[in-house]
């Protein structure tokens, strides 16, 4: 009976990264460059060792892109900078940072030429205030057009292997396609619930792929009409990776990646990985790299790397009992989720959703954070407990985000403001900050008041974990 896990081979596991990983590009010589807080990371993926280390940015980077021709590498980040990096040398080519605003997306063009960023800044057009996508090019490191439609930030950016089509997507819940050579809008997709995670054209340039707020869709790129939908049971899907060839999708769930074959829409195999961020295959499609968001645990962040098995080893197992056998894994998956629904396997799987497997863990979760508080909100001392509940610093990505170090016990007022990101803790002083639209109200009084941390030290808020809210508050309160 065939082992699905094996045949899909972890080849390397690198450890240590202070951030959530935003993005794990594999270069053509063995390498795989990754994020870890402000600098980039080089892996040596025979060794499994640091190689070398790229430092400039002086706050998070967000995002990565690899030219394909693969001698150029590009960055942006909190540090409201754009850098190209010469992968040769290892060393910085040149700065762009004319815009104003955090860089949360940048993308290469097939051709290498042109490089696209976006990010939060707002500029004041006919229809009020857009979020604008710059578009440069790489030899002259000129501006060479932006490109305004967007409400909020934009997250994710891809060119179509034409180099004539660029697909956006934002926190405005919309994916927009761009005309590359007269800045026109094409289409607008509308159809995610929440904001857009990642978005990625086929390689014949046919599909774009999109996700988001429920899950996963392929649009008709000549037409923008939706054609399919993966995972449209997840609350949330952030990241996935179409594979060169287009035969492979590889996407996040709560609690790991499901390969699908784009060829036959079926799902091939589930790799154990918690909380990807980010995820990318190797240009030859023989490896396959995810990063992971957990840099609050005591090794740092994780970069996970698997040898991609040929299609054919997928889809035609040798075994004859292999039916029985992937029944019996999606059976064992499911009931490892805690539910499990006889009727049929399909059913009961898109009858799973986040909120069943949260609460799961949410009563012990919170029973913990109670008892390390004392029962006591740690910014107002309320101390009714039937007000406090158990939030998250780093938001619910699977059962392993209820620990104490990654939760508070808050109001039930405090903690919707705190998922909202209109309030969070100063990492170094844990202060009480709040946002610019809150001064004034009644929350001002909190303004400078020390966050009351537990007497069992091992259940103190991780720092980290207390950075990456408190970043996202700033860069959140710098967009508005």
């Amino acid at each position: 009976m065939p082992n699905l896990n094996q045949i899909w081979e972890c080849a390397a596991e690198l450890r240590g990264h202070s951030s959530w990983v935003y993005g794990v590009p594999i270069t053509s010589d063995g390498m795989l460059a990754s994020v870890s807080g402000s600098k980039i990371l080089f892996w040596n993926l025979n060794t499994q060792e640091i190689d070398s280390i790229l430092e400039e940015h002086t706050d998070t980077i967000f995002s990565l892109s690899l030219s394909p021709n693969h001698k150029i590498l590009a960055s942006g980040g909190l540090d409201k900078t754009v850098c190209l990096w010469n992968l040769k040398t290892r060393s910085l080519i040149c700065t762009l940072a004319k815009r104003k605003d955090p860089i949360h997306s940048v993308a290469f063009s097939p051709d290498s030429g042109l490089l696209a960023s976006g990010g939060e800044s707002k500029y004041k057009t006919a229809d009020g205030q857009k979020t604008t996508i710059y578009l440069w090019s790489v030899d002259s490191k000129e501006l060479v057009r932006t490109l305004q439609g967007h409400d909020l930030r934009v997250n994710t950016l891809a060119f179509s292997s034409d180099g004539q089509t660029l697909a956006s997507g934002s926190n405005d819940k919309t994916v927009r396609l761009w005309d590359v050579n007269t800045g026109r809008q094409l289409h607008i997709l509308e159809g995610h619930s929440s904001n857009i995670g990642t978005v990625a054209f086929t390689p014949d340039g046919d599909s774009l792929f999109s996700s988001g707020g429920g899950g996963i869709k392929v649009w008709k790129v000549q037409t923008g009409e939706l054609q399919q939908s993966f995972a449209e049971q997840s609350e949330y899907t952030s990241c996935f990776a179409v594979d060169p060839t287009g035969q492979l999708l590889a996407f996040e769930v709560h609690d790991g990646i499901e390969i699908w074959n784009l060829r036959s829409t079926e799902k091939l195999q589930y790799l154990n990985f918690m909380w990807p961020t980010s995820m990318n295959f190797s240009a030859d499609s023989k490896l396959l790299a995810s990063g992971d968001a957990s840099a609050f645990a005591e090794d740092g962040g994780l970069v996970k790397v698997w040898r991609v098995p040929t299609l054919e080893s997928l889809v035609h197992p040798v075994d004859k009992n292999y039916a029985q056998f992937e029944l019996l894994t999606e059976r064992q998956q499911i009931e490892a989720e805690g539910y499990f629904d006889v009727e049929t396997i399909e059913d009961a799987r898109k009858r799973i959703n986040a909120s069943i497997v949260q609460r799961q863990g949410q009563a012990e979760f919170r029973f913990k954070l109670l008892k390390s508080y004392g029962s006591r909100c740690p910014i107002t001392d309320c101390d009714v407990e039937s007000a406090l509940e158990a939030a998250h610093i780093i938001p619910y990505q699977g059962t392993d985000t209820n620990h104490p170090t990654n939760g508070l016990p808050l109001r039930a007022d405090i903690h919707t403001l705190f998922d909202l990101h209109l309030l969070s803790i100063q990492p170094d002083t844990y202060d009480v900050v709040i946002a610019p639209e809150l001064i004034g109200t009644c929350y001002q009084d909190l303004v400078g008041r020390k966050l009351t941390l537990p007497e069992d030290q091992n259940t103190a808020p991780s720092r980290i974990a207390l950075r990456t809210h408190y970043e996202t508050f700033l860069s959140q309160c710098k967009s508005d």
